[in-house]
């Protein structure tokens, strides 16, 4: 797919405002990461060309075919209590023993450090993707 980063427009979607962003040198993807993944009222995000065309969001949408469509990937912790035991006589009373997942984008680690290290090679491979779109002159 050809890209002409001349001119895109980012939009930033948050629950009650838009946010417009030039796609151009000062465009930092770091911060991004950080909108996308950390802010609570953070919707969606955009890339359009001059003539209105979208080119790149976060949300899937039906209507377009030459539309790319990224998803950050972001580390969740998944606890399961496999057993508890009580004592009435000991401080704390229960024990609990945990089975620890951790998910990344509907997949399974056992270690946090892999699910780390997918997480950034993932979002590492969608900054190469929107670095396409911005113009660095």
């Amino acid at each position: 797919m050809k890209t002409t980063n001349k001119n895109n427009i980012g939009v930033l979607t948050y629950k009650k405002f838009d946010e417009n962003v030039l796609s151009n040198s000062s465009f930092d993807i770091k911060q991004l990461f950080k909108i996308i993944l950390h802010d609570k009222d953070f919707i969606r995000f955009e890339i359009f060309d001059k003539n209105k065309n979208l080119l790149l969001t976060t949300n899937p949408c039906d209507d377009a075919s030459n539309v790319v469509i990224i998803h950050s990937a972001k580390v969740y912790r998944d606890e399961e209590i496999k057993w508890t035991n009580f004592n009435a006589y000991r401080t704390p009373m229960y024990i609990y023993g945990k089975k620890i997942k951790w998910k990344v984008n509907h997949r399974v680690f056992k270690t946090k450090k892999s699910a780390v290290d997918f997480a950034g090679f993932t979002n590492r491979n969608i900054a190469a993707i929107i670095e396409k779109f911005i113009d660095r002159d």
